[in-house]
């Protein structure tokens, strides 16, 4: 959209992921396509735990439970008084070190409008995956009081605490892990109606975000009471990671050296730190999406078993059913990039 190896240190990477055991099944090589009617997923976390993803369900403000090894979307899970509501958005999903799944419910005119109206209520919805239950729903609105919005991706610290974030003036609001505490933990200069940071991810104490401002990758300590930039130089020289960028993705497999960084139209953009400190990083290249020419954009990564995915979001479609949603698609397809990765991360 946003319109819209150690054994044991790989273990702690796809831990810091999707807490859990690692000992899932490994779809086969190639692309996956998911058959669910009106799915449009727009982020996802693997749960290695349980063995599922957990794919974002756009226009239904909801979360698909998807089992790989059926290939089969298995539940929805709702979030009453938002699931279901035209004005609401799902995009962000993860899951926090309490083993309880994080997801941004936003209100999609920002996104729908390029920030020019960024009226609505978002929320981080916490849902605990051990008893089926939300935990608690956080008004995000409430503390920006509209200033700021478009609220689309969430990370956690080691203590649970979430950070989401806000891609129409470029915003990071902390949430503590009982939902009590909510503060604007960074709050940038970009104008609402550009767009800002689009995507993080968590690298030991310190997020990593993408800035589509000027195509540049930040640093963020989480220990800090108030979220300070700090920019990563990227190669040797004035190099940038794309134009359209979406979400950030450290895939467990490379303990920490590799992020993937979603372009709507470039496809999935490769950037490494050696020693996986991100001090520094190196461009190694972009994936195409075989999509794009049939109406996908690359908006999300996930890794699955031992296969790394390119999430592929398909806009405008028309409406064949009566009654229903405008949007009637239902094939789903996961762009298998494991191979291209590899290479790229081995250059």
């Amino acid at each position: 959209m946003r319109i819209f190896i150690s054994a044991t240190l790989f273990a702690i990477a796809a831990a810091r992921a999707c807490p859990g055991r690692i000992s899932c099944y490994s779809p086969p090589p190639g692309d996956v396509n998911i058959s669910s009617f009106q799915l449009y997923p727009e982020n996802a976390c693997f749960d290695t735990k349980r063995c599922v993803a957990y794919l974002s369900v756009l226009f239904n403000a909801s979360v698909a439970v998807y089992d790989p090894a059926k290939n089969d979307v298995t539940n929805i899970i709702s979030f009453p008084g938002l699931t279901g509501n035209p004005a609401l958005h799902a995009t962000g999903v993860r899951i926090d070190p309490l083993d309880r799944l994080s997801v941004v419910i936003n209100a999609g005119a920002a996104f729908d409008t390029l920030g020019k109206d960024i009226s609505g209520d978002s929320f981080l919805v916490k849902y605990d995956l051990k008893t089926g239950q939300t935990v608690f729903k956080a008004n995000l609105t409430a503390v920006s009081h509209g200033l700021y919005g478009g609220f689309q991706d969430v990370e956690h610290n080691k203590e649970g605490d979430s950070f989401v974030l806000g891609t129409y003036g470029s915003s990071i609001i902390r949430v503590s892990t009982d939902g009590k505490h909510i503060v604007p933990w960074f709050v940038g200069t970009t104008p609402t109606s550009n767009v800002g940071i689009t995507g993080l991810a968590t690298s030991g104490h310190n997020l990593i975000v993408a800035d589509q401002t000027d195509g540049q990758l930040y640093r963020f300590d989480t220990r800090r009471e108030r979220g300070e930039p700090v920019r990563i130089p990227l190669g040797r020289g004035n190099e940038t990671i794309g134009k359209d960028l979406d979400a950030v993705y450290m895939p467990p497999r490379y303990n920490g050296r590799i992020i993937l960084v979603s372009d709507l139209n470039l496809g999935t953009v490769v950037l490494r730190s050696r020693d996986a400190s991100w001090n520094f990083a190196e461009r190694l290249g972009s994936i195409p999406s075989p999509y794009h020419d049939q109406g996908g954009i690359s908006v999300a990564t996930v890794q699955i078993g031992d296969r790394i995915y390119s999430l592929n979001l398909f806009l405008g479609e028309t409406n064949t059913v009566p009654d229903e949603d405008d949007r009637n698609r239902t094939d789903n397809p996961l762009q298998d990039i494991s191979a291209e990765v590899e290479r790229l991360s081995l250059s």
